[in-house]
């Protein structure tokens, strides 16, 4: 998990001599002229500074998570977003069960809230109540999880969060490629992935990449999955049974955050060293972080769930007011043991 990580591109700039004369010059000019236009157009913007955009709009979020690291830290997104809009937002939490899920979004419905952000976990079930939402006039977006189809599937407007295809083959590329620098014959090399939910959309579209790097590095097969629950003891308890019950395994994935965060618990109490199997999967909960810091996690992915819960609000809001519809990738960010003091640093583990 990261809590709103801000890094910096590729690009390099370079400015000297009578260049960097002119460009002081052209952006002191810039900022003059634009704060002049203001102070002359719009004078009553500066003396207004306690006016909130987004004031008397409400939103709600529809997710099917639940109450963990990860979904506090899209709720405080959420609360963040909203405090500085001015408008209100609620979540629903729904911890994975679907037919409450569906209750919620019919309630959110039926409130004629501004705009919904839902969690697309399911290819079919989510298709009607997004249409029949959006002709009465509310705006619906997907979050988190989209449809393995995306706006081909379902008529939601938009979507923001993470590319779970890419984000999947970045997370196998990574694994594997540190198994072929040790030697490890991908002819035969056994593949498990641990996934809470099983059959829920963010696992099967994250196994599809991982399929794909597979297939580039010459692993035959399929993946095994290891169905862990939400509940973390369970979870390690599971995939510490399964690693005792096939010690021939070379590569191991957390699909979702609360497997990865018991993956390393697991490991251990399976009685093996770090690197001794290869081990993957996403965000940055407390436990995954300890596992990079130890070498019994290679990787994993950062889907940003921050900006999830803060730009699903204010998307809504500038579809509010604007109708502008982003489609917003949010992850896709490789955390490995050499960037795992970034992360540290700007996603404590603790949530606010």
């Amino acid at each position: 998990m990261l809590y709103g990580v801000k890094r910096a591109g590729n690009e390099k700039y370079f400015i000297g001599g009578s260049k960097m004369k002119k460009s002081k010059f052209s952006v002191v000019a810039v900022v003059f002229f634009t704060v002049l236009f203001f102070a002359m157009t719009l004078p009553g913007v500066l003396m207004a500074k306690d006016v909130k955009p987004g004031k008397g709009m409400y939103f709600r979020l529809v997710t099917h998570g639940g109450n963990d690291p990860f979904w506090a830290v899209v709720q405080q997104g959420m609360m963040d977003a909203a405090k500085e809009l001015g408008c209100r937002a609620d979540i629903d939490l729904c911890g994975s069960d679907l037919p409450l899920q569906a209750k919620r979004f019919k309630e959110a419905v039926a409130m004629r809230p501004d705009g919904i952000a839902l969690v697309i976990n399911d290819n079919t079930m989510w298709d009607k109540p997004v249409a029949d939402a959006i002709a009465k006039g509310i705006n619906v977006i997907g979050m988190n999880n989209d449809d393995q189809e995306g706006i081909a599937g379902n008529p939601r407007l938009c979507y923001i969060g993470q590319d779970e295809r890419r984000a999947g083959y970045m997370i196998g590329w990574a694994i594997f490629n540190a198994g072929k620098k040790k030697g490890i014959n991908m002819r035969n090399a056994k593949v498990a992935a641990a996934v809470e939910v099983p059959g829920a959309n963010y696992g099967v579209v994250r196994s599809q990449g991982i399929k794909d790097a597979m297939k580039e590095f010459g692993i035959p097969g399929d993946i095994e999955i290891v169905d862990v629950t939400l509940e973390m003891t369970t979870a390690e308890s599971r995939i510490t049974s399964y690693i005792i019950a096939n010690p021939n395994v070379k590569f191991i994935f957390g699909l979702g955050g609360i497997a990865t965060d018991r993956m390393t618990s697991g490991l251990k109490n399976a009685g093996k060293r770090p690197g001794q199997i290869l081990a993957g999967g996403f965000d940055a909960a407390p436990g995954t972080i300890t596992g990079l810091k130890t070498n019994y996690m290679v990787a994993s992915i950062d889907q940003q769930q921050y900006l999830q819960g803060y730009l699903s609000v204010y998307t809504l809001y500038l579809m509010k007011k604007y109708g502008l519809a982003p489609q917003i990738d949010t992850g896709g960010f490789l955390i490995t043991k050499d960037n795992i003091a970034l992360i540290e640093k700007l996603s404590p583990l603790h949530v606010r």
